[in-house]
């Protein structure tokens, strides 16, 4: 994770439950890339068959990154100067991110020990401040939320002035970009994780979306059909040429670049979703409209949580003969399958009611504060 990781509240995404939608596919490509990596040369069983076609889903880490530069703008851009905003926008960042990184830090430190693999103490340290001294996160997938972090630290400028902000956020993205894709710029030299990021200018890109939303511009049904569809072509024609790069007998050096110059063709169609979608009119009706609120509401969980099962299911399906190509279908539905479940769980019945104590205890201590 991929990631999520963009994080959104439920109240800030009522009055867009598209967007919540939106998530909640982002979360399922990132599960089906993981359960891809089960199979193949790096992964659990060296077998690989038609699931590789999925090892395009870690493009659900731009759509999140690209809907995490909106939703902060869409929630926080226009009430910089409302008293309180600050600590406010502080303490809703903090604890939306860390007590749900605590948990899966314990229940994967706890499931390494029970491997006789327990974590190392950088594991630890990396983990669960998401400062990247190292690149060793458990689950591997809080990498994301560095990125997160660092956004969201990055956008404190905006409360000094907007223009700060969007200067310092455009000159992350060109230069960490720049890093990566210029050949012998970084070369000989150390760069920081956060500076050289391929995908810095992502948020970028969310923040564009937001003030295209914001000017409110009116654009006619079948013209968001007609955008949607050239996001989807874009998107669709990336995902093929990712495939074909992990697939193919690429040198290493020249695979990671060629892929990266694909990165922004996946943050340009995730711009154009955002823009369609970010219309509270748009959603669908009954079961469908609840079952996909609740995954996207429960994303950030699935996004945690489900390379536990993964991890386990990967060491098993092997030993019970689900690994063979023909039953290839039964073991990506259980990867799956249990990644997004355990997320629902988790944040039905652990991450939605441990924040909600949280925020109801710093809400009172408040009230106390004010009254004293």
């Amino acid at each position: 994770m991929v990631g999520n990781a963009s994080v959104l509240t439920d109240s800030s995404t009522k009055l867009l439950p598209s967007l919540q939608y939106f998530r909640a596919v982002a979360a399922i490509l990132v599960v089906l890339y993981h359960a891809a990596c089960v199979f193949g040369p790096g992964g659990y069983q060296p077998v690989q068959s038609w699931e590789a076609m999925f090892l395009f889903g870690h493009a659900g880490v731009e759509l999140f990154f690209v809907l995490s530069g909106f939703i902060i703008c869409w929630i926080h851009y226009d009430r910089i100067g409302a008293a309180g905003e600050v600590p406010s926008y502080i303490r809703k960042r903090l604890v939306r991110i860390y007590p749900p990184v605590a948990l899966v830090v314990i229940a994967w430190a706890a499931l390494s020990f029970a491997a006789g693999m327990p974590m190392r103490p950088i594991e630890y340290l990396v983990s669960l401040t998401l400062i990247p001294f190292d690149f060793a996160y458990a689950p591997p997938a809080l990498w994301t939320l560095t990125h997160e972090m660092a956004f969201y630290a990055l956008f404190l400028l905006a409360f000094i002035r907007r223009w700060l902000f969007i200067a310092a956020l455009l000159a992350w993205g060109v230069v960490g970009y720049a890093l990566v894709m210029v050949p012998g710029l970084a070369e000989g030299r150390t760069i920081p994780p956060l500076v050289g990021s391929a995908y810095a200018f992502l948020f970028s890109l969310g923040v564009l979306a937001f003030f295209i939303v914001r000017a409110r511009l009116a654009i006619p049904a079948w013209g968001k059909v007609a955008l949607g569809l050239l996001g989807l072509v874009i998107f669709a024609w990336a995902a093929t040429r990712d495939v074909a790069l992990q697939l193919g007998k690429v040198a290493p050096e020249g695979a990671e670049r060629a892929a990266r110059a694909l990165t922004p063709w996946f943050g340009v169609a995730a711009t154009i979703w955002v823009v369609v979608l970010a219309d509270p009119p748009i959603r669908f009706r009954g079961r469908m409209h609840a079952v996909m609120m609740l995954l996207g509401n429960a994303s950030y969980a699935i996004y945690l949580w489900h390379e536990i099962p993964q991890r386990v299911l990967g060491r098993l399906i092997g030993s019970v003969g689900l690994a063979g190509p023909e039953t290839r279908v039964i073991a990506i539905a259980l990867i799956v399958g249990s990644g997004v479940v355990l997320g629902v769980l988790v944040y039905q019945f652990v991450e939605r009611p441990l924040l909600r104590w949280i925020n109801a205890r710093l809400d009172a201590r408040s009230r106390n504060a004010a009254a004293a």
